[in-house]
């Protein structure tokens, strides 16, 4: 039995399609900008600031698993009257046309009783395919899990490597139609991603746009095959974050952001997953939560542009929020 609890440094994570879990202990460090990953790397991002790499081999899990004990961080959820008023302050920036388009988070708390947490991974991993699952424990900014539908960069320097922008949102079963605001907030996303890799590459294939369903929920989707002329860790900063996540543009998106949102993203819509020097499978940090011992923090947001409806967007929010919330009512 493996025993882990919010005072270790671990991973335990499961990449798209596969059967088996892979885990890492050891300890977390920060990364410099001119980091080199000579073996495969495990590291993860906080949204625009510092990332981390976990030291430690990472090895095939074969053994049960107890995760107790995470470290209590409070943080209030964000209420509808609250993200309403969020996104009407947005949209007013829109309008004033100082901001095109920015991302708007909030925070929805869920009471649990639950003794181990690794049987949330496990939920986690036996209800979804797709995407990287994950659990794991900062010391100090807690313990996570979560379920990544976007990938950010995949690939490597001799075959060339995979972006996609994925913007919007609709229920899995919803027959309503993208809206021109979806359109134009996809639109944002790809223009930019395409932007990048012309900047610091060259781009080999950009599919059509189309739908893309990522467990309960359906997204536009446009696929980028490329190389780039940089170096791999600077062309990974140089791309994330990405209007999906922060806005455009970038940088007053960012700054409104960290002026209106009253929390820390803490790791919520940073990066994800493992490096080499010339090599990764990256993917941004999305249908996440942070566990505490009787609650999780589900950390989720919506893309605000003039033409946004609140109400909608809340309740874009309450689609989102369910990817993790649908495996915990199973506990």
């Amino acid at each position: 039995m493996i025993e882990l609890s919010g005072d270790d440094s671990f991973v335990i994570f499961q990449e798209p399609q596969k059967k088996t879990s892979n885990i890492i202990t050891g300890n977390w460090k920060k990364l410099k900008n001119n980091e080199v990953f000579e073996n495969n790397t495990f590291v993860i991002n906080q949204f625009n600031g510092s990332s981390y790499k976990l030291n430690g081999e990472i090895s095939e899990l074969q053994s049960p698993v107890k995760i107790d004990s995470p470290k209590e961080i409070k943080i209030n959820s964000t209420n509808k009257k609250s993200y309403i008023d969020t996104v009407n302050k947005t949209i007013l920036k829109c309008k004033k046309e100082e901001i095109s388009k920015c991302i708007i988070s909030r925070i929805i708390t869920e009471k649990i009783n639950i003794n181990n947490f690794f049987s949330l991974y496990q939920k986690l991993t036996n209800q979804y395919q797709h995407g990287l699952k994950y659990i794991l424990n900062h010391p100090e900014h807690g313990m996570w899990i979560g379920i990544s539908p976007e990938t950010l960069i995949k690939g490597n320097n001799k075959n060339g490597f995979y972006s996609h922008a994925l913007a919007g949102s609709k229920g899995l079963k919803s027959k309503k139609e993208w809206t021109n605001k979806e359109i134009k907030e996809h639109q944002f996303v790809a223009d930019y991603i395409e932007e990048k890799i012309k900047l610091y590459g060259q781009i080999i294939k950009i599919s059509n746009r189309y739908e893309k369903a990522a467990g309960n929920v359906v997204h536009l989707n446009q696929d980028f095959y490329f190389k780039i002329k940089t170096d791999l860790f600077d062309f990974i900063n140089r791309l994330h974050p990405t209007p999906a996540i922060a806005g455009i543009p970038l940088n007053k998106s960012l700054d409104f952001i960290s002026k209106t949102e009253t929390h820390s993203r803490s790791f919520y819509s940073g990066f994800i997953g493992t490096m080499k020097k010339d090599s990764c499978s990256l993917y941004v940090n999305l249908r996440c939560g942070r566990i505490t011992q009787n609650e999780i923090q589900i950390f989720v947001g919506g893309g605000i542009t003039e033409k946004s409806i609140p109400n909608d967007e809340y309740l874009e929010t309450e689609i989102k929020s369910q990817t993790l919330l649908s495996v915990i009512k199973k506990i």
